[in-house]
């Protein structure tokens, strides 16, 4: 059943999809913060009574995830699908150097994805002579994206949308001179941040260089439209721009540039979304506060007296309270006795290593990376390591899982996007598949490609052990036939070894191909009739293998 939707439409959906991140910006501010190492208010931190101190627990608890997902660059594995068109090895060719020109793209997205609930990556054509790099790739914060949250899930979205500031002269020049209302840019924790973005108050002549429109890129998967919208344009009632979709899949549906991914879902919600941070924010809250607490404690502890006002002249204190933590407090106590005495000092009291040692347990199961995976030291056995190194290993699967599905999804969009430009120009390009030019064709690409990622999540155990397990393998793959060039190749790339050893291999290889060749013509050529003599006897058998026949030659009756 098709719907009509009217700028009206959209102004709704964008005050209810505000209204959902407002409710949780204060969480989610929370938790960037005990990311960036900047866990306390700004405004208790210009306190002078206490000393605030701020961990890096939540930085590495993000980034061991990163570690871990992202051992070896992104690629994938593409196969043909049920109908059996295309070319598998040229598409995965271009869709692999796509995924390693923007890994750092997709790391960015999956530290947005595990600090909040979600986040977004969206594929956008641009311009460019290099028809493969026609396509442009960001991390975009999941606030930023407009999803139908009647459904499900993703694919059962009737719409999406990408909310952005875009520059007022770049509106201009995309949909025309148009009656705007500019605005400076917002952002999300603008209301938290001391920086003020209005350049326009700290000099600069050219205001529209800073001056944006509010623009909402709607997708209408129902009616098959895509629509531009701004609240800066006559005040929401008309469309900037509308036409149909131009991103289609390999079956002609239309289909949104914009790749979701989750680590962790809501059962009763999925396309909500779960923040891993959240899950250990109440132990990093307590972790800082009870450093807080010791650090302060320690600063009392130092050495501290009070001495009877007079009793020292101004040179006399000074040389006094020259010690690194001594300090001296004048008074005019008459009852105190002796002209000096020290500060009495309360003991921290024992009972708060208890706690912090708690709070560091729970901190700990709220992680599902085992500590000594993170770089921590332990005092567990080897069988514990092995059975947290393999509950690791499966937690850490599971993430790789959505990981994957994440990179095959854009390994998917970014084909069906170069077909696109190559079915509107009708041109054909070249790709270099095992030293081999090979030209590209739009036959070539359309295709329901079976994708599937090829990376592995690790931790240090998890991979030491399978770079074990796979040189023990070798002899094995050596006797089953596996060509020594494809071991080399998996041996460079699972053990982190230089490219160079490759192309060093194949000419020592072809060295002694060569050197062999050689010796085989010294033994043809010194060959008469039947009879072979002895020195090109010998050469004749080193050259080929000692197999029955050759043996025979060489035992008696």
């Amino acid at each position: 059943m098709k719907y009509d939707i009217r700028p009206k439409t959209i102004k709704t959906i964008l005050e209810a999809h505000d209204a959902y991140w407002e409710e949780h910006k204060r969480e989610l501010y929370q938790y960037k913060s005990a990311y960036d190492t900047d866990f306390w208010d700004k405004e208790r931190l210009n306190s002078d009574s206490q000393i605030l101190v701020q961990t890096s627990d939540g930085y590495g608890y993000i980034e061991s995830y990163i570690a871990s997902l992202f051992a070896r660059n992104p690629g994938v594995i593409v196969k043909r699908g049920l109908r059996g068109k295309g070319d598998p090895k040229k598409a995965q060719a271009l869709a692999n150097d796509f995924l390693v020109r923007y890994r750092t793209q997709i790391e960015d997205a999956s530290r947005l994805a595990l600090i909040y609930p979600c986040a977004f990556m969206k594929l956008i054509p641009v311009n460019s002579a290099d028809l493969y790099k026609r396509v442009d790739m960001m991390s975009v914060n999941p606030w930023d994206i407009i999803l139908d949250r009647d459904a499900k899930r993703i694919e059962d979205c009737r719409f999406m949308g990408h909310r952005y500031f875009l520059p007022l002269h770049e509106a201009k020049a995309k949909f025309g001179a148009k009656q705007y209302e500019p605005i400076k840019r917002q952002d999300y924790f603008d209301e938290y941040n001391t920086f003020d973005r209005d350049y326009r108050d700290v000099g600069y002549t050219d205001e529209q260089m800073f001056q944006y429109i509010e623009c909402v890129e709607f997708y209408d998967l129902v009616n098959d439209r895509i629509m531009f919208w701004s609240p800066q344009y006559s005040s929401g009632d008309k469309f900037l721009f509308q036409e149909m979709i131009p991103f289609r899949d390999f079956k002609g549906d239309p289909c949104v540039p914009i790749v979701p991914l989750y680590f962790n879902r809501k059962p009763d919600c999925p396309i909500e979304g779960y923040s891993s941070m959240k899950r250990i924010y109440d132990q990093l809250y307590e972790t800082n506060l009870i450093r807080t607490f010791q650090a302060n404690g320690v600063r009392k502890a130092s050495r501290q007296y009070i001495v009877k006002r007079g009793t020292f002249d101004e040179e006399s204190m000074a040389q006094a309270t020259s010690g690194i933590d001594g300090l001296f407090i004048e008074i005019d106590d008459d009852d105190l006795a002796g002209a000096i005495r020290a500060m009495p000092q309360n003991p921290t009291p024992p009972e708060l290593q208890v706690y912090y040692d708690q709070v560091q347990r729970d901190k700990d199961k709220g992680s599902i990376l085992a500590p000594f995976t993170r770089g921590e030291s332990t005092r567990s056995s080897a069988t514990e390591i092995a059975a947290l190194a393999a509950y690791s290993s499966s937690e850490i699967g599971r993430l790789a899982r959505e990981r994957d599905g994440t990179i095959e999804y854009i390994a998917k969009v970014y084909l069906e996007l170069i077909v696109m430009y190559m079915d509107e120009e009708d041109i054909t390009d070249t790709v270099v598949i095992d030293n081999r030019v090979e030209t590209v064709q739009k036959k070539d690409l359309v295709e329901s490609w079976v994708i599937y990622a090829q990376d592995q999540a690790s931790t240090p155990l998890s991979e030491s052990v399978r770079k074990r397990e796979f040189i023990q393998s070798i002899p094995t793959l050596q006797a089953l036939g596996v060509p020594p060039q494809s071991l080399l190749n998996e041996m460079v790339r699972s053990l982190g070894l230089p490219e160079s050893f490759v192309e060093e291999a194949k000419q020592a290889m072809q060295a002694q191909q060569e050197q062999q060749a050689a010796m085989v013509s010294a033994a043809k050529a010194q060959t008469s009739g039947d009879a072979i003599q002895p020195d090109a006897m010998e050469a004749q058998q080193m050259a080929q293998p000692l197999g029955p026949n050759n043996l025979q030659s060489l035992l008696g009756e």
